[in-house]
């Protein structure tokens, strides 16, 4: 058929499909209906004369003639949502756009506090939406317009992304005042006879410090797991259990920190966002706002609130 005749939005559903594979999914992120989803489906099927997507018990495998329109209509929908956004200055003091960040509760601790402060004096009509989106959805998410920026920890690269570095941290142990290993020196023995709470948005898999335990063939014990940093400072503060920690949320949580008795690397954080938003004026400004609370972490002069 000729394009001419295409509905150009059944384009924004049919990337929304192929990019997630599912079709309840899909209509979230487009924020419609399941069904005017599957009608948009098939509408799209009787006018490309093509299945598009094979319907699975998990959801959706596309077809390829599917594949092959993918990229080429990536691309034609990035090209129009630049060329829309560079005609669109962002005043943020004017603003009231919903930005969505994907953080983890770490990160989210470690961030989020200021960046309300920040946008409460520079934009206060713009709102910030914070979840947790997996490291293996991120991308796709991303590329959908679902996710505006995330912080995260280093990710395998992905041309759908772009990244700048943030704030590198040094990792320490914490246990609660009067903890008996305040009363002796803190070796290597003395960490691994500790029993450990460890925060994990996962359910399973090595931690940053676990990890650098690993490379020396050695592990803890891990004691509690839970996703929430709150509640693990809170145990630990009631408890002879110890954290390990990034060393900025030692004085937060009222803990006294100890250096950690072998080597960890510093944990890396950085900022992602999509390319289709690289030019976008309001994702800049959060992205430099982001970037400059950062960078005072960084020298010193912020610590978490």
């Amino acid at each position: 058929m000729s394009y001419q005749q295409l509905d150009l939005n059944l384009l924004k559903v049919f990337d929304a499909i192929y990019a997630e594979r599912n079709l309840t999914r899909a209509a979230r992120i487009l924020n419609i209906s399941q069904p005017a989803v599957s009608n948009a489906l098939q509408r799209l099927r009787e006018s490309l004369d093509d299945p598009l997507f094979i319907r699975e018990r998990r959801g959706v495998t596309p077809t390829p003639f599917a594949d092959s329109l993918a990229a080429p209509v990536q691309n034609a929908l990035q090209l129009v949502r630049s060329g829309l956004s560079s005609r669109e200055a962002f005043a943020p003091e004017q603003s009231k756009r919903t930005f969505r960040v994907s953080m983890n509760d770490p990160a989210e601790a470690l961030f989020l506090p200021s960046l309300v402060l920040e946008m409460a004096k520079l934009a206060p009509s713009v709102d910030i939406h914070s979840s947790y989106v997996g490291r293996h959805e991120l991308a796709n998410e991303m590329a959908v317009g679902a996710v505006d920026l995330a912080i995260e920890v280093p990710m395998p690269t992905d041309d759908r992304l772009r990244h700048a570095e943030l704030i590198n941290e040094s990792y320490v142990c914490v246990v609660r005042p009067r903890h008996r290993a305040l009363s002796r020196g803190f070796t290597l023995p003395g960490y691994l006879a500790l029993e450990h709470v460890h925060v994990s948005a996962r359910r399973r898999g090595l931690g940053h410090v676990d990890r650098a335990l690993a490379d020396q063939g050695l592990s803890r014990h891990i004691k509690v797991r839970t996703r929430n940093p709150g509640l693990a400072a809170t145990i630990v503060k009631n408890t002879d259990l110890a954290m390990s920690v990034p060393e900025r949320f030692a004085g937060y949580y009222n803990l006294k920190p100890l250096a950690l008795p072998f080597e960890v690397p510093p944990l890396a954080w950085r900022l992602y966002w999509p390319v289709r938003s690289e030019h976008d004026p309001g994702n800049i400004w959060l992205r430099r706002l982001i970037t400059d609370i950062a960078a005072r972490y960084q020298q010193g002069g912020m610590t978490v609130l």
